[in-house]
This record gives C-alpha cells, sequence and structure tokens, in this order.
C-alpha cells in the first residue's frame, strides 16, 4: 500500500531547492498534480513515487515514514550570506537541511549522550556585555579562544556542515526541540571567515532565539548588526585585545592573526569601535586592503595559521555508534533513511563509501556458465 507523507515530499523538494514548477517539468508531470500530491489531495502512485525519489535524491523509504512531532518545536532560523544569497528558497533549503540533522540527532540520541545545551542567559544586554557575560558564564576568562569548535560543541551546540554549492553562503543557526545547531558553509575554506561566522550564530543562539522567523526578517539588519558586534566581543575581548594593539599599521594587525584568529578586517574594525585607530586610519586600512584584495576570501596573508573551526561531536558519535557492534555505518540509512547530505553533513563521511569490498563483490558467472549463455552453445 502506498504510504507517502505529503509532507514528506515537500520537504525533500524544498531541501533539493526546487520549485513545484521545476520539479514537474523534471517528473513531466502537470504542476497541478505536484501540488496535490504535496497537500495530500492525492496520492502518488508507485511509480511515481520512485520518480519523486530519483529526481529528488532522496530514499524512497523517507517519503514514506511521517516527520518527527519534534522537529515542529522550531525557533528562528537566522540566515547569514551575502544579500544575492537571500532568497526565500535557500532559506527553505536551509531549514529543511537542519530539520533532516535534527532528525539524525534524535534517532543517534537513542545510543549516545551529548553534552547538555548550556546557553547563559543575556536577556536584554547588549552585544558587548552579551559576550562577556557569555564568556564569563563559560569561564573563558580574556584570552584567544583557539579550539573554537570543541568549545561550542562542548556547550551543547551540534556543528554542522553545510554545502549548497553558494560561495555567497556563510552559515545559519537555530533551535529546534531544544537542541542548538551551527550551520557552517564550507565552500569558500576561509578559517578566519568561519571562526566569525561561528561566533556570529553563537550571538544569534543566544540573544534572538525568542525571536520568530517573521521578527528576524523584519528587523534583519539591526539583528546582523548585534551579532556581527557580538561576535567581534566574543573572540576580541576589548581589555586584552585593547593591550595587544601597539603597532596600528596594517602589518601589525598581521601579526596578530594567528594568535587571535581573527582576519585583519575585523580586528582593524573591532580597533575603530574600541577607538584604538581613527576613523581615517580605518578608512585608509580599508582602502589598502581592497587593494591588496586581502577582502576576498581566501586572500587575506596566514590564513593557513588560524586554526580550524572542528566539528567533532558526530564524528565521535559516529565511531562510538560502530565501535559498540550496535550497527555498521553503512546500516545507519536502512534503519534512518535520510539523503547523503545529512549524513555529510553531520559525521563529515560518505556512509556507502564505508562499505567493505567484499560487500562490493560482484559475482562472476562460471566459465561454464558464461558458455552456456554464448549463440549456439
Amino acid at each position: 500500500m502506498n504510504t507517502a507523507f505529503h509532507e514528506r515530499i515537500t520537504q525533500a523538494r524544498e531541501l533539493a531547492g526546487l520549485s513545484k514548477t521545476e520539479l514537474a517539468d523534471k517528473l513531466q508531470v502537470t504542476v497541478a498534480a505536484v501540488s496535490q500530491w504535496e497537500n495530500g489531495s492525492k496520492k502518488p502512485t508507485a511509480e511515481n513515487l520512485f520518480s519523486i525519489s530519483c529526481a529528488l535524491k532522496v530514499p524512497m523509504p523517507m517519503l514514506m515514514n511521517a516527520i518527527p512531532t519534534e522537529l515542529s518545536v522550531r525557533g528562528p532560523v537566522s540566515f547569514r550570506a551575502r544579500a544575492a544569497a537571500k532568497t526565500a528558497a535557500r532559506k527553505r533549503q536551509a531549514q529543511r537541511l537542519a530539520e533532516l540533522v535534527s532528525e539524525l540527532y534524535i534517532w543517534l540520541e537513542k545510543w549516545v549522550s551529548f553534552p547538555v545545551p548550556s546557553l547563559p542567559d543575556v536577556s536584554g544586554l547588549q552585544p558587548e556585555k552579551a559576550a562577556a557575560q557569555c564568556r564569563k558564564a563559560w569561564g573563558l576568562g580574556d584570552r584567544p579562544i583557539t579550539k573554537l569548535g570543541e568549545l561550542l560543541e562542548s556547550k551543547g551546540i551540534r556543528i554542522c556542515a553545510a554545502a549548497f554549492g553558494d560561495v555567497r553562503f556563510d552559515a545559519y543557526s537555530c533551535i529546534i526541540s531544544g537542541r542548538p545547531f551551527q550551520f557552517l558553509g564550507i565552500e569558500k575554506q576561509d578559517r578566519a571567515r568561519s571562526r566569525f561566522d561561528a561566533a556570529h550564530e553563537l550571538g544569534h543562539l543566544i540573544m534572538h532565539q525568542h525571536y520568530s522567523d517573521d521578527e528576524m526578517e523584519a528587523n534583519k539588519e539591526l539583528l546582523e548588526g548585534e551579532a556581527d558586534a557580538f561576535s567581534s566581543a566574543f573572540l576580541l575581548p576589548a581589555e586584552t585585545f585593547s593591550r595587544e594593539v601597539v603597532d596600528t599599521r596594517l602589518e601589525g594587525f598581521k601579526m596578530l592573526k594567528p594568535k587571535w584568529g581573527v582576519s585583519i578586517q575585523a580586528m582593524v574594525r573591532r580597533a575603530r569601535d574600541l577607538n584604538l585607530i581613527t576613523q581615517e586610519t580605518y578608512e585608509r586600512h580599508y582602502r589598502n586592503m581592497s587593494a591588496a584584495g586581502w577582502r576576498r576570501a581566501q586572500c587575506e596573508p596566514l590564513d593557513e595559521l588560524v586554526p580550524t573551526v572542528n566539528r567533532t561531536l558526530g564524528k565521535r558519535s559516529l565511531e562510538l555508534l560502530t565501535s559498540t557492534g550496535n550497527m555498521k555505518p553503512w546500516e545507519i540509512p536502512i534503519d534512518l533513511p535520510l539523503p547523503g547530505q545529512v549524513f555529510q553533513s553531520v559525521f563529515d563521511t560518505d556512509l556507502s563509501a564505508m562499505v567493505p569490498d567484499e560487500l562490493n563483490k560482484v559475482v562472476v558467472l562460471s566459465e561454464f556458465a558464461r558458455n552456456k549463455t554464448q549463440p549456439g552453445a
């Protein structure tokens, strides 16, 4: 019996970044047919369901499983990207990936214990004080944060990868059923920017978690500015960083980059905000950085010396799950049929590539059998 869930079809389509019209074109059906499948007024045939699965690159069993009710308990999705990449379709795609990753974590929690979320209460605080309160609550003092990814994960934040094939995409975050998530774009491969993005999303998670999606959208410029200010203050605490800024030339900021793990651009901006340099010096530095090409991703010097934002929670959970003998890696998609990109986002590996060679061997017909199939045999 065909038991496809219409919500799953919508979820899979939006994850693929397709409109109803685009999916209809791929399936060579009418847009009305796709709409009927998605609103539940009609069920797709088994043949339709197979075609949908192939077109959207999702396992057919996923379309036949209900979306867990826990996924409906979701906070706002913050979306950090250049303006050209901020489309409604991209945001829906981000939301759908977050839902499916959350579904994977719900499943993992049957076997693995994860750190309990520990997001400090910064209600009513401005970004500078919110960052200071967060550092105090987590016992960080005013030191540079080297292992940023490990720190965030130890506080219960699940850090995942997101690849949408768009270098303009940076990051986003949300809280689903009490689980805080960060999704960092992997297209840019820029360490300093990735660290700033992670701290930026932390700002959203602790300062803006009670906003609705509509409120986030209506106040996006203000809230993005607050998250940027939080990130700067969190990564570059005022008192300690101010003592470090002795040489206010670009070369001086360049020498501080490996220690603080922050881009030269961000340090120059922070120095201006702390009145360590004048507005005139700030503008001159930005002109010189633009002329040198430093404002493009991966173009600043010394980025290779900046610590990476490591994602270890998913990898470690996979190791624990498989090492205990509960399940083999290639068996997970059978128990939990989800798209490959979801497992890649969490585990940072292709589960299908972990199938042992002996299971991939093709049975070869014997010489006798091959001869029997020859014409005239």
